[in-house]
């Protein structure tokens, strides 16, 4: 096998400076794909896309890492509030609480206060009608010992009964001890 021919598979290259044309046109080719910014077909196009693309994938990541970031701490400022505003009413309930303790110990007080007050003036009033029960009651018997003592005088009644009797009458005022005792009888009356 001499240098023109060159076996390859089952194909068999005869002239070398085919193969020397297509060696050096790829070489070239290579050196300007690589070196020139050829759309669709150079390295340096490819590489651009390529870096485009991971800077554009890297801006993505940092947005989505910086909107976590922000709902993270949009979590944690509701959750930080919310724990306020559950202090905030639990304070607001025991104030309440509190505040109706007072009000409730006030309502008794003065339900007590307001029972006492008619309490005393049912039994002043209670004690001022027996007064005057009493008075009445020693006004009828009075009259009525009148009524009967007239009807006695009235019906046994004869000259000698009615002078004795006013004679018993004048000597029991004339004594001083007599108008003590029935003035004292009176008043207590």
């Amino acid at each position: 096998m001499h240098l023109a021919e060159i076996g390859f598979g089952p194909y068999v290259i005869e002239d070398t400076k085919i193969v020397l044309s297509l060696v050096l046109g790829l070489a070239v080719i290579a050196f300007v794909l690589g070196r020139y910014n050829v759309q669709y077909i150079s390295l340096p196009y490819w590489r651009d896309l390529l870096h485009d693309r991971a800077t554009r994938i890297e801006q993505v990541h940092n947005q989505v890492e910086s909107e976590l970031a922000d709902i993270r701490r949009l979590r944690d400022d509701y959750a930080a509030r919310l724990q306020q505003i559950e202090v905030e009413a639990r304070k607001r309930i025991d104030d309440a609480v509190q505040e109706s303790d007072a009000a409730r110990a006030e309502i008794i007080a003065d339900a007590q206060q307001l029972a006492s007050q008619i309490r005393r003036r049912s039994e002043e009033e209670m004690a001022r009608e027996r007064i005057r029960q009493r008075i009445l009651m020693r006004q009828q018997i009075v009259q009525i010992a009148l009524d009967a003592a007239e009807q006695s005088v009235r019906t046994h009644s004869d000259e000698k009964v009615q002078r004795q009797l006013i004679g018993d009458f004048i000597a029991r005022a004339a004594k001083p001890e007599g108008r003590a005792t029935a003035t004292g009888s009176r008043g207590g009356a």
